[in-house]
């Protein structure tokens, strides 16, 4: 969630700048929103958003293909030029691939051609890919629960022992990577706190550049 407003800004940031682009906080706040610019497209198409278990949900939907990005960039290069056109559309295709790790269950990365489901780093893969959105959804049922943005957000130093944990060493994940990166569940136990950080650097960047301490 947090993650792609930062991802946002720094694509217009490091990209911005070797394009020839002025880096001012109005350019970087605009990269954050095109990070986050899948998500609202979703929530107009979806026309309603599940904030239950099901919240992956909105995900499942052209907003979060890999061909989004190339609309976006078809649609604006004529009007706005091909450089910002190419920013935009890095930036949208920043949020599919972010979202195939952490929160949520995978993403149908080639709607519509396809509908399977990828997710990294689960069940002992690099690359999971659930077949259909059955197969999926009994993860969710056995895994997900309706408070999952407490247990996401503020809970990640919690000592308690969750679901997925005991299903890893049942599974035998005995390594330390497979503990770290490996989950069950729908975001390894680190993955909230990595959200605030990358909310709080995103609220950061632009305001170094709007007092002048980077340039």
């Amino acid at each position: 969630m947090f993650e792609h407003f930062i991802a946002g800004e720094l694509i217009f940031l490091f990209l911005g700048k070797t394009l020839g682009f002025n880096i001012t906080p109005a350019f970087l706040l605009f990269g954050s929103f095109c990070g986050f610019l899948p998500d609202l497209i979703s929530y107009f198409l979806s026309r309603h958003v599940h904030y239950n278990k099901r919240y992956y949900s909105h995900r499942d939907n052209l907003s979060h293909t890999l061909f989004f990005p190339l609309l976006i960039f078809a649609a604006s290069a004529f009007p706005f030029g091909w450089k910002i056109s190419l920013l935009i559309s890095l930036a949208a295709l920043s949020h599919p691939l972010l979202d195939l790790y952490g929160l949520g269950w995978g993403v149908k990365l080639f709607l519509p051609i396809s509908d399977d489901i990828y997710k990294l780093f689960f069940k002992k893969k690099i690359i999971y890919v659930y077949a259909n959105d059955d197969e999926r959804n009994r993860d969710v049922e056995r895994f997900q629960t309706d408070d999952w943005f407490q247990k996401v957000y503020f809970n990640f130093f919690s000592k308690k022992k969750s679901s997925f944990r005991r299903e890893l060493l049942i599974f035998g994940h005995k390594k330390w990577w497979n503990k770290v990166f490996l989950s069950f569940d729908s975001a390894p136990k680190w993955w909230g706190f990595f959200e605030w950080v990358s909310l709080a650097a995103a609220i950061i960047l632009p305001l170094l550049y709007h007092f002048k301490i980077l340039t």
